[in-house]
């Protein structure tokens, strides 16, 4: 039996920037191009103990945080390829912490096979992974990610438009503490991963912390009201909407009324595989476009009062 240790999960580079691993440095920094000899690091339940709830027994093995190893069948293999030395990185994006100039989320995305031997991508960020067919992420080469959300039977999808140099000083003064409570939950990979994972409430995920709002308490901390009228409740309800990188999902099981949108990669947080829906979030509303609606047409509105 492996011992816990207390890996370092800071995920902030000496010069600022933020990787897409689960940390910038130490035995927890490795990379599909500088990967593990050993599955021990795959371990989360020994490594990442804090992404688990009180009651989950950590002797356990939990693969990439997955209660069942061959639920993460498909992530092994694409880490069994990185040791061979063939994965085929597709794009990297470090993240950024400079509040002032906006927050930018890290993402590595690799071409891969999935289960099925599809034309694939597999996307990475700090400790999260979602493998997507090739087919619904026709953008992932130059960039951008496409983004599918249900709205069931509505007619109108309602989506902020800021307009940042329009933003009156409260209005900027609440951008900011955003930006900096995005930048606080990016830069440790457990709070990363607890965060993005806090809105779940799914079988699939009751051996970890779902259902915390933890993100929320961090937001509030940093002064931003999340509650009431005015841009930064509204901003906060804008990142915390589920979007998929999934057609079908947003077709099928949340339609049949859905919207499209592309946005750039390091705009994207991303829930991880034994989650489901094979969800994403987003961080700046206004790096969204929307390109295409189904049963419904797209209304983007201004900060209320």
């Amino acid at each position: 039996m492996s011992p816990q240790r207390n890996h370092a999960t800071r995920t902030v580079t000496e010069d600022g920037r933020i990787v897409p691993w689960l940390a910038a440095s130490g035995p927890l920094s490795y990379s599909p191009e500088n990967p593990p000899s050993s599955n021990y690091y795959f371990q989360y339940s020994w490594i990442l103990p804090g992404i688990f709830a009180p009651t989950t027994n950590k002797r356990r093995h939990f693969y990439f945080g997955a209660s069942v190893r061959d639920d993460a069948a498909e992530v092994l293999s694409f880490w069994e390829t990185a040791r061979a030395g063939r994965a085929i990185r597709v794009a990297c994006e470090l993240g950024n912490v400079d509040v002032a100039s906006g927050v930018v989320a890290p993402l590595a995305v690799y071409s891969f096979r999935d289960y099925r031997y599809r034309a694939a991508y597999l996307l990475m960020q700090h400790g999260s992974y979602q493998v997507v067919p090739a087919d619904d992420q026709p953008l992932l080469r130059l960039g951008e990610i496409v983004l599918y959300r249900g709205v069931q039977t509505s007619r109108v999808f309602r989506f902020i438009r800021m307009v940042h140099a329009s933003l009156d000083g409260e209005q900027r003064g609440a951008w900011q503490r955003y930006a900096a409570t995005q930048a606080q939950v990016l830069s440790d990979s457990v709070v990363s991963f607890n965060s993005i994972h806090d809105r779940a409430k799914r079988c699939e995920t009751s051996h970890i912390l779902d259902q915390t709002w933890v993100s929320d308490e961090i937001a509030e901390a940093n002064g931003l009201k999340i509650a009431g009228v005015g841009l930064a409740p509204e901003l906060w309800r804008a990142a915390n909407q589920s979007f998929t990188l999934r057609r079908w999902v947003a077709e099928a099981k949340f339609g049949p009324h859905f919207v499209k949108c592309r946005t750039p990669i390091g705009n994207v947080r991303i829930t991880t595989f034994f989650a489901g829906e094979h969800e994403a979030r987003i961080i700046d509303p206004d790096l969204v476009e929307f390109v295409e609606s189904q049963g419904c047409r797209v209304e983007r509105h201004g900060p209320s009062g």
